[in-house]
């Protein structure tokens, strides 16, 4: 071999070695951000709307009714409503507390010869959940696939009152006979929960989600007898700080105690589009 190919061949391996050098250095730079960034805590704040609708029906005091509300109609009812996520990351883990709250009211009355019923309707619900992701993995390059197991507990507060203003009027009788009658009845619930969670990136900045969990189990008086979840959401950065999310949820519960008069009970699906800006910390 002549000096110049010598010469030439050491140049090619100088360029080899600081090209692996510079790959070494990136690779390592990249190791460091990530493991910089999985040992902070991201903490991030979803205010949202859910669209809800609800399917299924509801027994009070023995007397049971069909619901069947669509959201037009529960938004003409509705006196407030909060509904929020508190999302706080750190490595693997996911943690997160869900509050839901909203507050109806309704009148209805009914008029027929001589008998007239007025009727005030009031409901609240709180449904809050709280729990953690572990994330197990994820695969794939091109469209990157992660799965994260899920456990956790939903609070239900139910809360309805109904008021009866009953007025009959006799013919041939001057005074009429009025009577009043209420109607309460107050439960709360809490439920364990396990589920799945399967998570894609579609693009640099769009996330497609997917959960499932059920609970309840009827493991005692205070859990439902069963509840699943459902969830399917898309979620976009906006930038940095800002995501934007689009979706779809449902919720179930199936839940009855006691009998006769005393019968009381919930057999219903809460289900709609949900949108939601989060703003990270």
């Amino acid at each position: 071999m002549n000096k110049q190919n010598t010469l030439f061949m050491i140049v090619i391996i100088c360029l080899l070695f600081l090209i692996c050098m510079t790959s070494f250095a990136e690779e390592a730079k990249d190791a460091k951000a990530e493991s910089e960034a999985n040992s902070k805590w991201e903490f991030i704040m979803v205010p949202y709307l859910w669209m809800t609708g609800i399917d299924g029906d509801v027994t009070i005091k023995g007397r049971e009714a069909d619901v069947d509300v669509t959201f037009d109609e529960i938004l003409d009812d509705l006196d407030i409503a909060l509904l929020s996520n508190l999302i706080a990351k750190k490595g693997r883990w996911e943690f997160f507390v869900q509050p839901n709250y909203m507050k109806l009211s309704s009148e209805g009355d009914f008029d027929r010869r001589a008998l007239t019923i007025d009727a005030d309707v009031d409901t609240e619900m709180l449904i809050l959940e709280f729990g953690t992701f572990y994330k197990l993995g994820t695969w794939g390059e091109r469209f990157p696939v992660s799965l994260d197991i899920l456990g956790g507990g939903r609070y239900w507060h139910f809360d309805n009152e109904i008021d009866l203003d009953i007025d009959i009027s006799l013919p041939g009788i001057d005074s009429d006979i009025r009577r009043e009658r209420d109607v309460d009845a107050e439960k709360d619930l809490i439920d364990p929960f396990v589920g799945l969670r399967v998570s894609t990136v579609v693009t640099k900045k769009v996330r497609f989600d997917v959960r499932g969990d059920i609970g309840g189990f009827d493991i005692s008086d205070d859990t439902s007898d069963l509840s699943w979840q459902a969830i399917g959401l898309f979620e976009y950065d906006l930038s940095q700080r800002i995501v934007l999310g689009a979706g779809y949820r449902a919720l179930d519960i199936r839940y009855e105690t006691g009998s006769g008069n005393d019968k009381n009970g919930i057999d219903a699906t809460i289900h709609g589009p949900i949108l939601g800006v989060g703003i990270r910390f």
